[in-house]
């Protein structure tokens, strides 16, 4: 049966995570520009910043966006990047090429601020807030007149299979892997449920469009290993609990499930990812 979710109990469990995790999330994935982060480029595009804006990145995570924008304007744009994970933020700091970036540990659910920004980013974070609305409403309120935002957010579970692939498994052997009415990834997989969650926090102009990245994961094991170290790594030891032969049906229904991806034991995921722009 599963177990209620519990807001406070998440947020804990999700620093503890990125904090364990964002090195290896950094130096495999947002660093290196690599599938879904392909979509870097197009979000900063579509803030259309300009010189002098004042811009916040919220759930900053180790600072792809940041830098993306750091390196493109310097210091002709003051930019502000804010994070669960302290951890992260360090490298984000690493990453920032330019004095006028500062980061900050706040959880975007409870922003406080008393200055207001022009743009505001957000990649791959507003999924996994547990009050949506509270934070869209949030960032309205410290948006300056005529200001933008721009949010990246992945596709349904066909249009990434590099995280339904395991998950799926993971689900069957295991329904009660997560608390019900947990966020997951796929929460705004559908845009008409993100165009509704804009509107209800009275965002106007909402344009979204879709773009489809690849992902080479490589050969399975690869593909399993590097899954189970970071999107997994905070469910892994209840999986574990259930005793090996459980893992090796996960894994074997897992790597049935990427054939239809490989060539040459080489998987090639499709990334499908939504980029919603919005004024006030």
């Amino acid at each position: 049966m599963n177990s209620i979710f519990n807001p406070i109990e998440y947020k804990i469990n999700t620093r503890v995570n990125w904090n364990t995790v964002a090195g290896e999330y950094h130096d495999n994935w947002a660093d290196k520009n690599t599938g879904p982060f392909k979509s870097t480029t197009e979000l900063v595009k579509a803030a259309k910043i300009e010189p002098n804006d004042s811009v916040l990145d919220l759930a900053c995570g180790t600072g792809a966006v940041s830098s993306k924008i750091s390196r493109h304007f310097g210091n002709l744009v003051n930019l502000v990047g804010i994070d669960l994970s302290r951890v992260a933020l360090s490298i984000a700091k690493r990453s920032a090429q330019f004095e006028n970036v500062d980061f900050i540990e706040m959880d975007a659910e409870n922003l406080c601020f008393h200055a207001s920004f022009n743009k505001i980013v957000c990649q791959y974070g507003l999924m996994f807030f547990p009050d949506v609305n509270k934070v869209l409403t949030s960032i309205r309120n410290i948006m300056k007149n005529g200001g933008k935002l721009a949010i990246a957010v992945h596709g349904t579970q066909e249009g990434v299979p590099y995280f339904s692939s395991i998950m799926k498994p993971i689900l069957y052997y295991i329904p009660d892997i997560r608390a019900k009415g947990t966020p997951t990834v796929h929460r705004f997989g559908n845009p008409d449920e993100l165009e509704k969650e804009l509107k209800l926090a009275r965002f106007s102009d909402i344009k979204i469009k879709k773009f489809t990245f690849t992902y080479e994961a490589g050969k399975f094991d690869e593909y399993w290993k590097d899954y189970i170290h970071t999107t997994a790594n905070s469910i892994w030891p209840k999986i574990q609990s259930y005793g090996i032969k459980v893992v090796n049906a996960i894994k074997k229904d897992a790597e049935k499930n990427t054939v239809q991806f490989t060539k040459n034991e080489k998987i090639e995921f499709p990334w499908d990812v939504f980029i919603a722009t919005a004024c006030i």
